[in-house]
């Protein structure tokens, strides 16, 4: 079974972004031969974990518990609609082709805007959806900081890297650039179908982060086990999974936590945030 998850936790490999890609590259070649000789059948009992959500709302959080679920393994894949290093949108066909090439049993993370076809493509090989999302503003106020200080591999980089100060790029978050990098409702409503998709097991960061995590975690291991996985002892597989979030061991984390966007902003700048993503407020349940 192809595996490279002693290498991609790596410190060295977790804070390079060339080091990363290449891992994902070797472990998606391996991956192709693989599927090649894969049956449907071979996805009954080894359902694939597949870590869609909103950008900005706790992915690798998500996937550090995903990848504690018994039988998993990790290649460092990720499926985007829009690749972060171009931002040209995949069409339907690639983004089925790419749900299609998943392994049994394998994890991994993705952006993927909603739609039918990935739906029933995810349906297909018997895969546990989980998407996970979170409040607008908190999303917008750390993408932000994201493309200006941490990824410098991203299209948008350069463009956030030249406004210097926080309230320049929080701007530049909400308005946009082209349409590559719409406005701020134009990139994350895409996403909003998922939360009435019934196929798909939808999470609020704020509860995986907060107080009701306990829940959350019980609701992936009762998915995982509707799929045909094995668990032998839940309550324990809910504590493993409780143990294995680190959110410091992901190369995106900064400083976490739920309702932080206020911070900085005057009252009018807050609500000004607030009336610009008031569409997706509304839409991702967060008036």
């Amino acid at each position: 079974m192809v595996s490279i998850d002693r290498f991609i936790d790596h410190p060295r490999v977790r804070d390079s972004a060339p080091l990363r890609k290449g891992l994902a590259f070797i472990g998606g070649s391996l991956a192709a031969l693989e599927r090649m000789g894969t049956s449907s059948a071979a996805y009954v009992g080894h359902p694939p974990i597949f870590a869609n959500s909103l950008p900005k709302s706790g992915t690798h959080l998500l996937l550090q518990v995903t990848r504690a679920l018994p039988g998993t393994r990790y290649l460092g894949r990720f499926i985007a609609t829009s690749p972060s290093l171009t931002q040209v949108e995949r069409s339907l066909s690639d983004q089925v082709r790419r749900v299609e090439r998943i392994l049994p049993s394998e994890t991994l993370g993705s952006h993927l805007y909603h739609s039918e076809e990935v739906s029933l493509a995810l349906e297909r090989i018997n895969a546990l959806h989980l998407f996970i999302y979170r409040d607008p503003r908190d999303v917008i106020v750390s993408e932000a900081h994201y493309l200006g200080e941490m990824n410098r591999w991203h299209r948008m980089h350069k463009h956030f890297a030249k406004r210097t100060s926080a309230r320049a790029r929080l701007e530049l978050a909400l308005d946009g650039l082209d349409d590559r990098y719409p406005e701020c409702n134009a990139r994350l409503l895409p996403y909003a179908g998922w939360l009435d998709e019934p196929r798909a097991l939808t999470i609020r960061y704020e509860d995986i982060a907060g107080e009701n995590r306990h829940a959350v975690l019980e609701k992936i291991v009762a998915g995982f086990v509707e799929r045909g996985g094995v668990v032998n002892d839940h309550e324990g597989l809910v504590h493993a999974l409780d143990e294995a979030i680190d959110p410091k061991k992901s190369h995106t984390f900064r400083t976490g936590g739920t309702g932080k966007w206020r911070n900085g902003l005057t009252d009018q700048e807050a609500d000004y945030v607030t009336a610009r993503l008031r569409p997706s407020l509304d839409a991702f349940g967060y008036a």
